[in-house]
């Protein structure tokens, strides 16, 4: 009796088959799985919102209504460099990987735990950054940084500029950049909270320090909002609540390119900005 040892196996039309379903599958699949993320991580971004509105207004009830610190650039490394650590958050971000303070400051979070914020956070320092920001520079990536920090910004019309400057022109209510409008030192100056944001997540290559600020006239973008979900920008406002606004123009959501230059706006990126500054406060001093 004669015995069959032939092994049965796929051809190649059926193996190809097989892979022709696998991708299909997996084409269809991918996006399904990266708008969940997406989602999740606008989820947690709002989330990081709130926890830090609490702590601003957990502050403010423990200094009779005023608003924290928010310093520019120089005011931030003055105030790491003197150990002062009064600003809501200390730290400036750059591309750098040098030694001075503010390239420093990308990665310490020693000066964060120190913010006259963080003490009502319990320090936790997800809460400074979008989930979505995994942006790092070559010369980042070389040192090994784990991450930048923060890439939460607190509107330049809140708060003290300069707290060593008896002359600083945010004491008497003015902003210090913007003369002519009006800076909010109380939350009870703020006439609509649930129309004015107090934090936002700035664009990678604009973010510095914690200080959002742009001329009401200006034809782009200087400081840039993020677009990590979806093309659109988490806000925490005055009364507490946050939310996801999704730009409309291509001026706005900005490919990260490491580097510094926004482009003119377009008729929906003028949109954009005219959402932006109806929720900014400015108000007339």
């Amino acid at each position: 009796m004669k015995t069959n040892n032939k092994k049965s196996a796929f051809t190649l039309i059926e193996l190809l088959v097989v892979i022709a379903i696998i991708a299909i599958l997996a084409g269809l699949l991918l996006p399904a799985l990266a708008k969940a993320k997406a989602k999740g991580q606008g989820i947690a971004c709002l989330n990081n919102c709130r926890q830090l509105m609490q702590a601003w207004h957990l502050y403010s009830t423990e200094f009779n209504d005023r608003v924290c610190n928010n310093f520019g650039v120089g005011e931030t490394i003055q105030s790491i460099s003197s150990k002062r650590y009064d600003n809501w958050v200390n730290n400036v971000m750059t591309w750098g990987a040098g030694g001075g303070i503010a390239d420093q400051s990308v990665t310490n979070r020693a000066w964060v735990q120190n913010g006259i914020l963080a003490r009502y956070t319990a320090s936790a320092f997800g809460i400074y950054k979008c989930p979505a920001d995994k942006y790092l520079s070559t010369a980042q990536k070389q040192r090994r940084y784990p991450g930048r920090l923060r890439s939460n910004v607190m509107n330049a019309f809140f708060g003290r500029f300069n707290s060593l400057n008896k002359g600083d022109p945010t004491v008497r209510g003015q902003n210090a950049l913007l003369r002519g409008f009006r800076q909010f030192m109380k939350v009870s100056d703020v006439p609509n909270p649930s129309n004015v944001w107090v934090t936002l997540d700035e664009h990678p290559d604009s973010i510095n320090d914690g200080y959002f600020i742009n001329d009401p006239n200006r034809g782009h973008w200087g400081d840039t909002p993020a677009s990590h979900h979806s093309g659109g920008c988490s806000f925490s406002f005055a009364d507490g609540h946050s939310e996801i606004k999704k730009w409309q123009s291509q001026t706005t959501t900005i490919p990260v390119k490491y580097g510094w230059g926004m482009p003119t706006f377009d008729a929906k990126g003028k949109l954009d900005y005219q959402w932006w500054k109806d929720r900014t406060g400015f108000i007339k001093y």
